[in-house]
C-alpha cells in the first residue's frame, strides 16, 4: 500500500546543529562510533541493548499464555536470564480483529481463550520470574472503535473525531484494521494516553509498535509521550525497515528501531528460522546505521537465532558469526528459537560474558573494511578495542587489519574473546578466518 507522506515536524536547532557536526566530523575522517547526531529517547530505558526472547520466529502465530509461559521459565531454568536474557516480548496474533472488536475503551480486545483474563495475568507470572514483560501494536485506530464512536477515555471525543477515514495503516494480522490517525484533532493524544496507560496497568514493561513508516512519525511522538506518561517504565521499539534518512527521529523518541524486515527466511527454508543469506544480509545496514546507535538508543538487527542448531538452520560457525555481529554492532539480542531444544553449543554462546560485554559496551562498532573481508572495529569506554574479523566467502581467507585502520598505535596484547585464550603481541594483525566464520578479539 502506497501511504501519503506526512509533514515532519521542526527539530531543535541544537539537534540541527549536531547533525551538521557529525557530517564535518564524517568528511574529516573522524570515527562514526563517537558521534551522536541527537540525544537518544530521554525514557531512563535501555541504556545497553535489551535482551530476552520474543514469540515471533518459532511461536509465530500461535502464541498462547501457556506457551509463553512456559518459554520464559526456560529462560530462567536454562541460565539465559542469569546472562541478562530478562525480556519476555509477546508479538502479534495476540487479539482479536480490531475491524469488528475492540475493548471498552476503543483498544485491541485480548482474545482470552489465547490468554485467558488478558495479558495482565500472563505478565504477573512472568515478572514473578524475575523478568520484563513486553507487548505488541500497529499504529493507527481501529476500524471497530471508529464505526462504533467509542469514547476516548477522559475526554468528551469519539474516535471517529480523530480518525482519517481515507486511508488504512499497516496491520499484518488484520488487513485493513487501522484507519490512520489525524494528531491535528482533539483527542487524538488522549486517545494513545489511555492505551499507552491500559497498557501500564497490564504489567507492560515493553512495547513494540510494528509497520512503522516514515509517515508514522506522528504515531511514534505520540505513543513516546504517552509511554513517558503512564506511570510505568516501558522500552519503546519500533519496526520495521526503518527509513535511515529519519535515524535522529527514530532516535529522539524511541529506544530501539529494526533497521531490516524479518530475519527469518520463512518459505525460502521451511522447518528452520533463518539461513546464511538472510543472516549475511545484516551486515550491510548495520554498517550504515552504526553512528546512530548510543545507549538509550539502538539499531536492532531483529532476532539472534542462535539457540538451536537443527532448527536455526545456520551451521555452528555461521550461528557464532551471528551472534559475533550484534554484538559488535550493540543491537538488542532477543531469541526466538524454541529453548526447549537449546542445544550445548547454543548455550555456550548466548552464555559467554565476553561477548555479551562487547554488546553492552554500549558503542555500536564502525566497519573498518567491507567486501567479503570485513573488519569491524569499536573503540570502548577504557580505551581498548574490539576488532572482529568476518569472511563471508564461499571458501577460508585471510583478513587483517593495520593499527592505523582502526585509529591507534604500537604493540597490543591480544585476546580471543570467544575463547578466552592469548592471540600474542601484535602491532597489527592477520589471520586466516574460514568460511562464513569470524574472529572476535580485543587488543589491549
Amino acid at each position: 500500500m502506497k501511504h501519503k507522506q506526512r509533514t515532519l515536524p521542526m527539530r531543535a536547532s541544537f539537534l540541527f546543529l549536531l547533525a551538521l557536526l557529525a557530517i564535518a566530523g564524517s568528511l574529516l575522517g573522524v570515527s562514526n562510533q563517537h558521534v551522536q547526531l541527537a540525544h537518544a529517547e530521554n525514557n531512563g530505558q535501555g541504556s545497553i541493548p535489551f535482551k530476552g526472547w520474543s514469540t515471533w520466529s518459532y511461536i509465530g502465530k500461535n502464541p498462547t499464555a501457556t506457551n509463553v509461559y512456559a518459554q520464559a521459565q526456560l529462560l530462567v531454568s536454562s541460565g539465559l536470564a542469569k546472562a541478562g536474557y530478562n525480556y519476555v516480548l509477546l508479538d502479534d496474533w495476540y487479539y482479536l480483529n480490531p475491524t469488528t472488536t475492540v475493548d471498552a475503551n476503543g483498544y485491541w480486545a485480548t482474545d482470552t481463550s489465547k490468554f485467558p483474563g488478558g495479558l495482565a495475568p500472563l505478565a504477573a507470572k512472568v515478572h514473578a520470574l524475575g523478568l520484563k514483560f513486553g507487548a505488541y501494536v500497529t499504529p493507527g485506530v481501529p476500524v471497530a472503535a471508529v464505526n462504533k464512536k467509542t469514547k476516548i477515555l477522559g475526554t468528551n471525543y469519539t474516535a471517529n473525531q480523530i480518525a482519517d477515514t481515507s486511508k488504512k495503516e499497516i496491520n499484518y494480522n488484520f488487513k485493513g484494521a487501522h484507519y490512520y490517525i489525524d494528531y491535528s484533532k482533539p483527542g487524538a493524544q488522549a486517545y494513545i494516553n489511555g492505551w499507552a496507560k491500559q497498557l501500564a496497568s497490564e504489567g507492560v514493561d515493553f512495547l513494540k509498535i510494528d509497520g512503522v513508516g516514515s509517515y508514522d512519525i506522528p504515531d511514534v511522538q505520540a505513543w513516546s509521550a504517552a509511554l513517558k506518561a503512564s506511570g510505568r517504565g516501558i522500552l519503546f521499539d519500533l519496526s520495521n525497515t526503518l527509513d535511515i534518512a529519519h535515524a535522529t527521529t527514530w532516535q529522539t523518541y524511541s529506544n530501539s528501531w529494526r533497521t531490516q524486515g524479518d530475519v527469518e527466511c520463512y518459505n525460502a527454508c521451511r522447518g528452520h528460522l533463518v539461513n546464511w543469506a538472510t543472516v549475511s544480509s545484516r551486515f550491510a545496514s548495520a554498517a550504515a546505521w552504526a553512528r546512530y546507535g548510543v545507549p538509550g538508543a539502538w539499531n536492532d538487527l531483529d532476532a539472534m537465532d542462535v539457540a538451536d542448531g537443527s532448527l536455526d538452520g545456520i551451521t555452528n560457525t555461521e550461528r557464532q558469526t551471528y551472534m559475533t555481529l550484534w554484538a559488535m554492532a550493540a543491537a538488542p539480542m532477543y531469541l526466538g528459537d524454541d529453548l526447549n531444544r537449546m542445544d550445548s553449543y547454543g548455550k555456550s554462546l548466548l552464555t559467554n560474558t565476553r561477548v555479551i560485554a562487547v554488546d553492552n559496551s554500549g558503542v555500536a562498532a564502525r566497519q573498518v573494511t567491507g567486501g567479503n573481508q570485513q573488519v569491524w572495529s569499536k573503540k570502548n569506554s577504557d580505551g581498548y578495542f574490539t576488532v572482529a574479523f568476518f569472511n563471508l566467502s564461499g571458501s577460508a581467507a585471510n583478513v587483517s587489519v593495520s593499527w592505523s585502520a582502526i585509529g591507534t598505535s604500537g604493540t597490543k596484547a591480544l585476546t580471543n574473546l570467544w575463547t578466552g585464550g592469548s592471540l600474542g603481541n601484535a602491532n597489527g594483525y592477520s589471520a586466516s578466518v574460514p568460511s562464513h566464520g569470524t574472529l572476535l578479539f580485543s587488543a589491549r
